[in-house]
């Protein structure tokens, strides 16, 4: 039994206290008229409604149930209209700013579900590594590292990066791969200058929790992850990147991981807006989904 439409039948007969002039308006036959109410009043073990050849009219259970029945249905009714509404209103241009490999590998497929669900927005995108002043480059909201962003936005975090050293095979042929952190200091090194630690200095942890930070030789500094991504897929040394982007060159055998057994600390991915108090339906649609999304589609690469 459809629940939902045998109210819908119910409410119409106890409207024009008729079941032929209910079944006319609501377009449906007279049998199938009869056969809700009947289904309505199987499932609650009540009478409904007093029939007679001459007339129709609701018994004591019958008039309690169209009251709460009525209520029901407005309620229905009155969400479904919200909904549609909403559902127009996220319309209009969506302003972001994302970190160069997170727009090159992880935003077009977000973007392919999100546009499904809001064919009516339309989606302006800069893609940058470095620090971005939202309200100055006239964006809606900003995808990037924590440390890159201003004290007087609003964040939520996204996910955290698993960061991973490596470098391609052919780079590693010709000399020994690093076996401790120090050996990083007779490599060369391909560093992004937007990265939280200082150009010439890298972070990594052995297994029993200690910190170490080593001086390496940069011999490429580039403001921006995919260039030196790049670079590093060129044979030209050994880069740090996010294991997300770099996992599935990793499993090609194009890269290779080096000191896989230290840790090198999690970037914190955030996503970042003006204000908190003054957010469009769109804006927090996107942000909403980034929350829900984002997570799964940086584990689904890494994996």
């Amino acid at each position: 039994m459809d629940k939902l439409m045998a109210m819908r039948v119910f409410a119409k007969v106890a409207e024009v206290g008729s079941f032929r002039r209910a079944a006319q308006a609501m377009d449906l036959s007279a049998p199938v008229v009869t056969r809700h109410i009947a289904d309505l009043e199987l499932m609650l073990g009540v009478k409904l409604l007093n029939r007679t050849t001459r007339s129709l009219s609701l018994t004591e259970q019958g008039d309690l149930y169209s009251q709460r029945v009525l209520q029901i249905l407005a309620d229905i009714d009155e969400t479904e209209a919200v909904v549609a509404s909403n559902r127009i209103a996220f319309s209009g241009t969506l302003k972001l700013s994302v970190t160069v490999n997170f727009g090159l590998h992880i935003l077009p497929g977000l973007l392919t579900r999100f546009l499904s669900t809001y064919p009516r927005i339309h989606i302006d995108t800069i893609l940058t590594d470095e620090p971005v002043d939202l309200v100055v480059r006239g964006r809606d909201l900003g995808v990037m590292y924590a440390g890159t962003v201003q004290a007087s936005m609003v964040t939520r975090r996204l996910t955290a990066a698993k960061m991973i050293l490596c470098a391609t095979p052919n780079y590693l042929s010709g000399r020994s791969a690093p076996k401790t952190p120090v050996d990083l200091a007779e490599h060369d090194c391909i560093v992004v200058t937007a990265t939280l630690c200082a150009n010439d200095l890298w972070q990594l942890q052995d297994n029993h929790g200690m910190l170490c930070s080593i001086l390496i030789n940069p011999v490429i500094l580039c403001n921006t992850a995919a260039f030196a991504y790049q670079c590093v897929l060129a044979d030209m040394g050994i880069g740090m990147f996010t294991s997300y982007i770099a996992q599935k060159e990793i499993d090609r055998g194009t890269l290779v991981r080096v000191l896989t057994e230290y840790e090198l600390p999690d970037k914190e991915l955030v996503v970042a807006y003006a204000d908190r108090k003054f957010v469009s339906s769109k804006v927090r649609a996107f942000i909403d989904f980034l929350i829900d999304e984002v997570h799964v589609a940086t584990s689904n690469a890494s994996d």
